[in-house]
């Protein structure tokens, strides 16, 4: 690991913040997305600045976006950017706290982990805390909270069972951590998203900035409300899953039902976890409009890099997409979605 280069870009985002004002965060809209913007904040606070404007965001949002809305200062949190949408970002001052794919993006402040060589796999939340620790060291527990809701606790169960034991909570037999407070905190904060799509995202960002324990998180009764439904609705998806699916080998294929997309990244994350199921890969589609379908792909307990694969059949049709080498995303058109099947087989036939 390149020590130099890590303090590096840790100043880089540190003197974003001390020199700047007056912020815009993009956040991605999930557990590790949301509680990385509620660290965020924090340290913003701390550093006495402040927060203009927060947005939820989704990998294809950018384009969309109208960059005269935001204030001229941008953090972009948990969330990958192109090379090629960089300009969008023209007239902004840019900073970027992500953990995803490593981009080429000049002398703008930019810290991810990949950057000084760090492969463990570190949520947005755990780097955020630990860019921030001086100055939201008691923050640990929300932290952790980010980290386990996305699948982080396996490789850095050290951290977790450190702060675990610092705050009692009972950790289980489960290999990413999960089975626990803090995983039930996580899940809680992830159905906000799910049940209220960006406005529950938001609504969650406010609730965690206003917590101050692990156990205010339990206890609210908006998130305990949302975790109720999606479980509800989950139980459901999960029969119709079964029922079905498409079973070519390791690889599940599963068109779900357009009007329940919102509950398709907490679907296929839960299955994933399933021991019925882990070991595999499940390829969840959805329909969004007459024209796009989106991806959301898991591989737990399977020895793949999933972006490299989805980069390999995008260089074969039209297609985009990304994110972490056993849970990715992406969007191809719905007229291909026969054509994504057969290559993405052809791509993880030899996977064992």
């Amino acid at each position: 690991m390149d020590t130099e280069e890590k303090l590096r870009r840790i100043k880089s985002v540190r003197d974003f913040i001390s020199n700047k004002n007056d912020f815009t965060v993009f956040y991605h809209f999930d557990t590790d997305g949301i509680v990385s913007a509620a660290l965020l904040t924090s340290a913003v606070r701390k550093a006495g600045k402040g927060i203009y404007y927060y947005r939820p965001t989704n990998y294809e949002d950018y384009e969309k976006m109208d960059m005269r809305d935001y204030s001229k200062n941008i953090i972009v949190c948990d969330m990958q950017i192109r090379e090629d949408q960089l300009p969008l970002f023209k007239d902004k001052n840019l900073c970027i706290i992500d953990h995803h794919q490593i981009i080429s993006a000049g002398d703008i402040a930019y810290a991810n982990p990949k950057l000084w060589g760090d492969e463990t796999y570190t949520p947005c939340s755990l780097l955020v805390y630990n860019i921030f620790k001086e100055e939201i060291n008691d923050l640990d527990w929300l932290a952790t909270i980010g980290l386990i809701g996305d699948s982080g606790g396996k490789e850095n169960s050290e951290f977790v069972q450190r702060v675990s034991n610092k705050y009692d909570v009972k950790t289980g037999k489960d290999e990413f951590m999960y089975d626990n407070d803090f995983g039930k905190a996580a899940s809680m904060v992830g159905s906000m998203t799910t049940v209220y799509n960006r406005d529950g995202a938001d609504e969650a960002l406010g609730m965690l900035i206003n917590a101050s324990s692990l156990s205010d998180v339990l206890n609210n009764q908006k998130f305990i409300y949302a975790d109720k439904k999606v479980k509800e609705e989950l139980e459901k998806l999960e029969e119709d899953f079964r029922e079905n699916t498409e079973k070519t080998g390791r690889v599940y294929f599963y068109e779900l039902d357009p009007k329940k997309k919102r509950y398709s990244s907490t679907l296929v994350t839960e299955l994933s976890f399933d021991k019925s199921y882990y070991g595999n890969i499940l390829v969840f589609m959805t329909k969004i409009n007459g024209r796009t379908m989106r991806l959301n792909i898991r591989a737990n307990g399977v020895d793949i890099k999933l972006p490299v694969i989805l980069k390999n059949i995008f260089s074969k049709m039209k297609g985009e997409g990304g994110g972490h080498d056993k849970a990715s995303g992406g969007s191809i058109a719905y007229k291909d979605r026969e054509k994504f099947k057969k290559l993405f087989l052809g791509e993880t036939k030899d996977i064992k």
